[in-house]
């Protein structure tokens, strides 16, 4: 079957198309030729490319995709116009998806792709010329310099002998950059200089004045070799081809050129056309035909074993991975009920957290609005942001160069992503069904419409990182993973965590995006009211669950629900604010939201006492540490309280205990200095274990104490730890969570192979080598006391170190306890038991062993009942009075 596409060039004036045969060599089938207005609105640009298309498709052939060239700056990839700058020319379109909007013209009938018209006029030429395997240069010399490269029959968009950015306009040269010198603007200046006239343009030059166009083009004859043929060394080029406008004049400027190539030999052939238009044209077509549309694969977009949130809610018995809040109200589900609500709007804007699959969830969005016969016009507003170059300038300080782990957190916020100019640029079109602006960071552009924010949890944001199929806010493409996680705590997240709670009162829809094609959402009032609702009782943030190279098995045998096939667990986060969801369930259906969003809504109601201290920050977290059939935690430390917070933005440090929910008899704890520590010595025996491999006898420098169920280890900031194997430590800590700064971590390698990072100045910054000997007992290992006790239980005080603002009470009971909250919120584990039941005035909840669960401060007093044989172990841990 003959296979047909389109080749459309979008020129300043005018609008060139063909239509082409695969199969027929003899040149196009059909041709058509329309006028345009690039100072038009977006709506004409595309109507008068629809037109000229839809004149194409008279003779009834089966057209099934269209090439388009189309004037940069683009996103060609995407096809979203960033125009804005040049002089006028198409930049009514900026920001418009114009293949989006293309395609819904034609209702998906046909799939369009753009290109820069170089890398259109390459594709045609080498088409033509069949060069083989050659490395080609391909140049268009006209209102700019394009340029397109071939090496092995594949046009290029990366190499190590070619620009960074696969073209040469922007390579600097002499007092600019290369498109200063070899485009239509350096004639006219020059030949102003020479002569001190104008003209109109280079043909007008050439025909007019032949002698002055001698001097002009030998001028330029001399800069385009001085410029190009060093690259042609360095790339080995074998054939250049040019074209474009000034080509036409080639007879002025080729003599030189060809001398100087063989000059320098350059075993170059050199090729002029004078057909550029249509080798576009051509080029166009061809790129359509071998380019599929943006698409995900649901197998590939993320990289864990670890379950997506299903969409509605599983049986579940014991401890639950998804647990849930109900809520009175509704959560929708599926893009065709977003699209109803939407399709009631004029202009939308889509806004929502770093990690959103944009181009998916526009695709599945837009095709049920078009489905409903409804025009919408999409604007990106990644249009709007700064470069990349200059995005990585700006957080150059807080990501602290190639360090795997540390930077400071950026204290901008997210419109210094942006360029404000342009965010003024980005206008709706009135003739458009819907204008709908998406992108992280859309609410910036002022629109006024119905504001729909996309959530995604933060586990779910690593998944896609690990898979490179996200990227940094404004960076150009995914990178090494813990570089990019490592810009997404101390730079991303912090400044749209801010942008998000500055969103929260006027979200009219959320949006649960993690399952790309099975979203969830509920009306924005609905949101806050189920937030409302939570803030008067207990719950759960929903955990979840990493591998170490120490990790053990310990809950894969006693948490239901993880997947099997993981190589070991050797965390889980059950509270780790910062990064952990709360699931809520309506109706059967799941939405996850960032926990953060509870704080944003009201954190005097969660926190109580301490709101005033710690603001948006939830300051204690829950976390498991498995080492059964492990190996041991590194030797480590974590920073001052001072130092975090100068060196690393955070406003508190990460002082922790470890409580030992279970052990094996052999078990351990590394804790403390023994009483004879010489930390020069101590320092030198870690050096030379990290640059000579030689294993440290760790007992010899840190003390090592027998681990026993329900002890509880006390490590303030500046202890040097570590728990051995065989432990489930239940770490009881401040919030912060990534600031362990590792002295040894006996000699292994991660579980990717590579060697994991050792801090060994920083620890020496922060370590306090007077806790050693017999203090370590008496000041870091808990002694519990008895608080209260009735016939059946009591209550002991776990009492921690005076540098911790937290402290921890065990209650030990069967039947039933009353437990007062005296204006804290309670972090709660069972620790022993199968369940129990907490109530409180508004609700009756169930929590399993080993479930983590939140009393918010609002509510005064919680019962605990426990209603099978023995005595149920409860731990509780709030913010001291004191520290409030």
């Amino acid at each position: 079957m003959n296979s047909y596409t389109i080749g459309i060039d979008v020129g300043g004036s005018h609008i060139s198309g063909a239509l082409l045969s695969h199969e027929n060599e003899g040149g196009p089938l059909r041709t058509v030729r329309c006028t345009i207005d690039s100072h038009a609105s977006g709506a004409e640009i595309i109507n008068a490319t629809r037109e000229c298309v839809e004149a194409l498709l008279e003779g009834g052939h089966p057209v099934m995709a269209a090439g388009v060239a189309f004037p940069g700056p683009f996103d060609y990839v995407k096809g979203v116009s960033r125009i804005s700058g040049v002089g006028n020319k198409f930049e009514r379109t900026f920001g418009l998806h114009l293949k989006a909007a293309m395609e819904d013209a034609f209702r998906e009938r046909i799939s369009f792709s753009f290109a820069n018209d170089a890398h259109c006029y390459a594709a045609g030429c080498y088409h033509h010329l069949h060069p083989g395997d050659a490395h080609c240069i391909f140049l268009t010399l006209g209102t700019g310099f394009g340029s397109a490269f071939y090496a092995e029959g594949q046009l290029l968009y990366s190499h190590p002998r070619i620009p960074t950015n696969a073209a040469f306009y922007n390579e600097l040269f002499k007092e600019g950059i290369a498109d200063d010198y070899f485009s239509t603007r350096w004639f006219l200046r020059a030949f102003e200089i020479l002569t001190g006239k104008k003209v109109s343009s280079v043909k007008h030059l050439v025909e007019n004045y032949p002698q002055e166009a001698v001097q002009v083009f030998d001028e330029f004859a001399d800069n385009l070799c001085a410029f190009l043929i060093p690259w042609i060394q360095r790339f080995s080029c074998e054939v250049l081809v040019i074209g474009g406008s000034i080509a036409k004049a080639s007879h002025l400027f080729a003599p030189k050129l060809q001398q100087q190539l063989s000059l320098h030999h350059c075993n170059t052939r050199l090729i002029f056309t004078d057909d550029t238009e249509q080798m576009i044209i051509n080029g166009a077509g061809m790129i359509a035909s071998a380019s599929t549309n943006i698409s995900m694969d649901l197998m590939h977009f993320r990289k864990t074993n670890q379950p997506l949130l299903p969409v509605s809610k599983p049986v579940a018995t014991g401890y639950e991975i998804f647990p849930s809040f109900h809520s009175n109200e509704t959560i929708y589900t599926g893009y065709d009920t977003l699209a109803t609500h939407v399709a009631q709007h004029k202009c939308v804007v889509i806004d929502g957290y770093v990690g959103v699959l944009w181009e998916s969830f526009r695709s599945q969005l837009g095709a049920q609005l078009q489905r409903m016969g409804i025009t919408a016009y999409w604007y990106d507003i990644s249009a709007c942001m700064k470069p990349a170059v200059v995005i990585d300038d700006m957080l150059r300080n807080s990501l602290n160069g190639d360090d795997p782990v540390f930077g400071k957190k950026f204290d901008g916020a997210l419109t210094d992503f942006f360029e404000e100019e342009k965010l003024a640029k980005l206008a709706p079109d009135e003739s458009a069904g819907i204008n709908i602006v998406y992108g992280t960071g859309a609410a910036l552009s002022g629109w006024k419409g119905l504001l729909v924010y996309l959530d995604i949890p933060k586990n779910e944001i690593q998944y896609r990182m690990r898979a490179a199929s996200i990227t940094n806010l404004g960076a150009i493409a995914a990178t090494d993973p813990v570089q990019m996680y490592k810009r997404y705590y101390f730079a991303d997240w912090p400044v749209l965590n801010e942008h998000k709670a500055a969103l929260l009162p006027v979200i009219d829809i959320i949006v649960d995006e993690q399952r790309v094609t099975a979203i969830t959402w509920m009306h924005g009032k609905a949101f806050r009211n189920t937030l409302d609702a939570m803030l008067q009782q207990p719950f759960r943030a929903r955990p979840w669950f990493e591998a170490g190279i120490w990790g053990g098995h310990w809950m894969k045998q006693h948490l239901s629900g993880l997947a099997p096939d993981s190589v070991n667990y050797a965390w889980s986060f059950e509270l780790i604010t910062p990064e952990n969801g709360i699931v809520l369930e309506a109706g059967g259906f799941l939405l996850e939201a960032s926990f953060d969003f509870l704080l944003y809504r009201n954190n005097q109601q969660l926190l109580g006492k301490a709101a005033p201290r710690f603001g948006n920050e939830f300051p204690i977290r829950f976390d498991f540490l498995d080492t059964f059939d492990g190996g041991n935690l590194s030797i480590q430390c974590h920073p001052r309280t001072e130092y975090i917070r100068e060196h690393f933005g955070e406003n508190f440090t990460q002082d922790e205990t470890y409580y030992i929910l279970d052990c094996e008899p052999e078990a351990v704890v590394y804790l403390g200095f023994q009483d004879n520590i010489d930390p020069q010595q101590f320092r030198q025996a870690l050096e030379d274990a990290q640059e000579r491999s030689i294993e440290l006898p760790a007992e010899k420098y840190v003390q090592v104490h027998s681990a026993k169920k329900h002890d509880l280890f006390l490590i303030p900031n500046g202890t040097v730890h570590a728990s051995g194997k065989n432990n489930l430590v239940l770490e009881i800590s401040s919030t912060p969570y990534i600031f362990t700064f590792k002295m040894y971590d006996w000699l292994r390698p991660g579980l990717d192979g590579k060697p994991r990072p050792i801090n060994i100045e920083h620890a020496f910054n922060n370590l306090y080598f007077d806790r050693k000997g017999d203090e370590v007992k008496t000041a870091l290992i808990s002694q519990p006391r008895v608080v209260q006790q009735w016939e059946q239980g009591r209550q002991l005080q776990l009492p921690t170190h005076r540098e911790h603002f937290y402290t921890v009470d065990r209650y030990e009971f069967s039947g039933s306890v009353e437990i007062t909250t005296d204006g804290q919120c309670h972090i709660c584990m069972l620790i022993e038991g199968g369940e129990v039941t907490v109530t409180t005035p508004d609700s009756t909840l169930i929590f399993h062993y080993a479930e983590t669960f939140v009393v918010p401060a609002s509510v005064l007093s919680y019962t605990v009942h426990y209603r099978h044989p023995g005595r149920a172990f409860l731990v509780t841990a709030y913010v001291k009075d004191e520290c409030c």
